[in-house]
């Protein structure tokens, strides 16, 4: 009963947690960052990879230059990007499109 109790409290912890890093600017400056790569690698077509490496370079010298404090909450958002998870949504191929379509305006 202890550990089911002590699984609880470290779930919802980990949740306001996870909810905190999704709002900060960090947070998503990593998540594009990691999510430029696994697009990159898992979902660009041969005509679409030179979009997708262009941003991925962009997105990572942003997150390069984030001050060292901020570095750390976005590199927990950029890994999990990488391994298909975006700020809570799965990447696929339509939500790396709409990320692609929406980094280009920006860079």
């Amino acid at each position: 009963m202890k550990r089911v109790m002590t699984l609880i409290v470290a779930s919802a912890w980990l949740f306001v947690i996870g909810n905190a890093y999704a709002v900060s600017d960090a947070a998503k400056v990593g998540a594009n960052a990691g999510a430029m790569i696994y697009c990159y690698d898992n979902v660009a077509q041969s005509s679409q990879q030179s979009k997708y490496k262009l941003l991925k370079l962009h997105t990572y010298d942003e997150y390069k230059k984030l001050p060292d404090n901020e570095r750390a909450t976005a590199l927990l958002m950029k890994k999990a990007a990488e391994d298909g998870d975006y700020l809570g949504d799965p990447l696929d191929k339509r939500r790396c499109d709409n990320l692609r379509k929406m980094l280009y305006l920006k860079y």
